[in-house]
């Protein structure tokens, strides 16, 4: 089971990834806008499912913005398909890019193997009980809930 974030401005597209994810056994939380996904709880995500083409905020600005704030895997799902848009959005930090129209299968298999790639590295995180210190981002949580330390 992992934490995953989800951000596309296509609703049925995020149904799908909800619920078909969801039916894998993860926790699922969807945005239709980068601008809504709240920036102190991307230490919380096991994954990060970016759209492109999104408003306010595409999704290669906002790979490029909190790249060196999570470590977790980012994967493009996007109907820009050109190569020159595959190596950019490599070369901003993204693990994986899949375009759209897509297998959700393929979606879920691909998923599954970054996963299980960043569950092989070395954690970065200590938990004792509900309290987690994660040393790479800097950060402490309680419950879910950040704490702040000078």
């Amino acid at each position: 089971m992992a934490n995953i974030l989800a951000v596309d401005d296509e609703e049925m597209i995020l149904q799908l990834i909800k619920n078909g994810l969801g039916k894998d056994g993860h926790i699922v939380t969807v945005y239709s806008s980068a601008k809504e996904v709240p920036l102190d709880t991307l230490n919380y995500y096991d994954l990060v499912i970016l759209d492109v083409m999104m408003p306010h905020i595409d999704g290669f600005s906002f790979c490029k913005s909190i790249r060196d704030f999570i470590d977790c895997p980012i994967l493009f799902l996007t109907a820009k398909t050109m190569e020159h848009d595959i190596t950019f959005g490599l070369g901003l930090g993204a693990d994986d890019y899949l375009t759209k129209p897509f297998s959700f299968d393929e979606l879920l298999a691909r998923i599954r193997v970054l996963l299980r790639r960043n569950s092989n590295q070395a954690s970065n995180q200590i938990t004792i009980a509900d309290l987690t210190l994660d040393c790479a981002a800097r950060t402490v949580t309680r419950a879910g809930k950040s704490i702040a330390l000078s």
